[in-house]
């Protein structure tokens, strides 16, 4: 019994630690979450970006755990439903714990970084490499949810160069550089 125990452990180990070198394994929480999760109607369990208690990491996580608690409980000379038992329960405690207090805010935090074109319509930026009339130039704006700043491809809405250092409103953001308008005029250089 206790080499069985060892041995999940040990299968769970290197299973964990191949996860952790080359990245997820398998997909079983694509969907599967969506589904153990969704209760019907307009209520929704939001995990995070892409957490799910479900990944490879968390069941190998799980599987470690179970057969490193169920050998203690063999190795204490425990009966195979005692060891079994404990192996269980210290097995769900470590992978809920991993999920809950690791994954999940960490993907909570990676989630509040995400940046959508939508996000820029009607922001002020400023020029940060000349719109020249016609062509592209440089606009840098403040993610309103990150608060990081965001380079952007630009053009004039009226096809008109705006100099480097105006303040610009976005009017149509991406896909493709965003179309701005001047606010401001730009600030004096005695080279003007």
């Amino acid at each position: 019994m206790e080499i069985a125990f060892l041995t999940i452990f040990g299968v769970g180990l290197g299973l964990l630690i191949v996860t952790f070198v080359v990245g997820e394994l398998f997909e079983f929480g694509s969907g599967l979450a969506d589904n153990v999760f969704d209760f019907g109607g307009d209520a929704h369990v939001d995990l995070g970006a892409d957490a799910t208690p479900f990944s490879s990491r968390i069941l190998f996580v799980f599987a470690t755990a179970f057969g490193g608690f169920g050998y203690i409980g063999a190795a204490m000379g425990w009966p195979v439903w005692g060891a079994s038992a404990l192996a269980i329960v210290g097995g769900l405690a470590i992978a809920a714990g991993t999920f809950f207090l690791i994954v999940l805010p960490m993907s909570r935090q990676q989630a509040s970084t995400d940046v959508r074109e939508a996000d820029f319509a009607g922001l002020s930026g400023q020029v940060t490499s000349e719109i020249p009339a016609g062509g592209l130039g440089r606009v840098t704006v403040i993610a309103p949810a990150s608060k990081a700043r965001v380079a952007l491809a630009a053009r004039s809405a009226d096809g008109e160069r705006i100099p480097f250092g105006a303040t610009v409103r976005i009017e149509v953001p991406g896909p493709g550089p965003a179309i701005v308008v001047p606010l401001a005029p730009p600030p004096r250089t005695e080279s003007q």
